[in-house]
């Protein structure tokens, strides 16, 4: 059997911004590879969409992506699969894409995410927390995946969940979560690689949105990560890294190759050292950078431009000082331009928020964070019953979340 891996592709991120179009350009040459390797099914990793309640405006051409996509395959033959609420042998046809959902498609378990949306409609087949056995041409292969919880808890609902090793055939496993292992300073209850199980042949990881290629920590066997499709954040790592898609040969072994796509926009990563500068002179360098990378830009698409500023300030100024609002107005139409000021020391305003710092260096999302200050404050633990009183909360329905408490 011959497998594509796609990674986050975010549909729908920066729509109203010069980047609207990025995440389906990019989502699209990254499927239309996969068919051009002619593989037999899709699998992708998580975070699907950008928001968890698209627009229709969003929605809508990622239905005629996956319209497309699925009229150009043949229909893949489900014939078992292993849920919470048990197991089924069944013989069907079913769409090959195969997707877990990610953190940005995720809502409380009562609510439809608009991943199932595209499941119900049999354009894709979206695995919550189950393994199913796919077979084609008489040969087979175990699928598990396992969508994205709030990563506290993920440790815990993967091991209750309890996903076993298949017999007799390679064994995939799909996950979208934060490890230790790929980020600086997790707090402890994030996973580690040991947490998944030695007994898969494979692990394949969304989440992180850069390509890398790791090895279980008892097994050896190969965990990759295809990273997203998209730069939704413009880190140093992704202006080395290409984006692409992983092509699995899965035979007596498994084989697997890296290919690059070829339209994504160019992200520039730069780092300017600050040393008792003025803003005026900070705005000079930045400016000689910006020229530069211009000046040896080739691509078709405008590029991204991140410039960090590191050091300390002019004695009597901080960071707010340097206005960006000329030079982004005079290259606006030749390169989107970010500016960060965070590692800039400023004599006169020199402490930080704690919580900001660590919402920083830890990666925690708003929602992570408030979700478990929620289940500390009403020492619930019960995920599943704190995820829906957060999100009735969120919307604003007191009463709602007072009846399910």
């Amino acid at each position: 059997m011959k497998i594509a891996v796609i990674g986050d592709t975010h549909f729908g991120f920066d729509h109203y911004g010069k980047r609207k179009d990025d995440a389906f350009r990019n989502a699209k040459e990254a499927f239309e590879l996969a068919l051009s390797e002619k593989v037999d099914f899709i699998i992708q990793v998580g975070d699907v969409f950008d928001e968890r309640l698209p627009k229709p405006e969003i929605i809508s051409p990622v239905i005629n992506l996956m319209k497309s996509v699925n009229n150009r395959f043949d229909k893949i033959k489900l014939v078992r699969r292993i849920s919470s609420q048990g197991e089924e042998l069944i013989t069907k046809d079913i769409s090959p894409i195969i997707m877990i959902y990610g953190d940005h498609d995720r809502r409380p378990k009562e609510y439809v995410n608009p991943v199932q949306i595209l499941h119900n409609t049999d354009l894709i087949y979206c695995m919550e927390r189950e393994s199913i056995i796919l077979e084609k041409d008489d040969e087979r292969i175990a699928i598990h995946g396992f969508s994205n919880v709030p990563h506290q808890y993920a440790r815990e609902v993967l091991n209750n969940h309890k996903f076993e090793h298949i017999p007799n055939m390679k064994n995939l496993f799909v996950v979208h979560q934060s490890f230790q292992e790929l980020l600086p300073n997790q707090p402890p209850e994030i996973m580690n690689y040991s947490d998944l199980s030695e007994k898969f042949d494979i692990h394949l990881l969304g989440h992180i949105h850069w390509n890398q290629e790791n090895k279980h920590p008892i097994s050896n066997k190969p965990i990759l990560l295809p990273g997203s499709t998209v730069q939704t954040q413009m880190k140093k790592i992704e202006s080395k890294v290409s984006k692409g898609i992983y092509i699995l040969d899965i035979g007596e072994k498994i084989k697997y190759k890296f290919l690059e796509l070829k339209k994504p926009r160019k992200l520039y990563y730069e780092t300017i050292k600050i040393n008792g500068e003025k803003p005026s002179e900070i705005n000079t360098l930045i400016q000689e950078v910006v020229k530069k990378i211009l000046d040896y830009h080739n691509h078709d698409l405008i590029p991204m431009i991140r410039i960090v500023l590191n050091g300390i300030l002019h004695d009597g100024f901080i960071p707010s000082d340097i206005s960006m609002k000329n030079l982004l107005k005079k290259y606006e139409d030749r390169a989107i331009i970010n500016i960060g000021k965070s590692k800039l020391i400023s004599k006169k305003l020199n402490e930080k928020s704690k919580l900001i710092h660590d919402l920083k260096t830890k990666k925690i999302s708003i929602e992570d964070l408030g979700l478990k200050i929620l289940g500390e404050k009403l020492n619930l633990k019960k995920l599943d019953k704190l995820e829906s009183i957060f999100s009735a909360l969120k919307d604003g329905e007191l009463a709602k979340a007072e009846e399910i408490l």
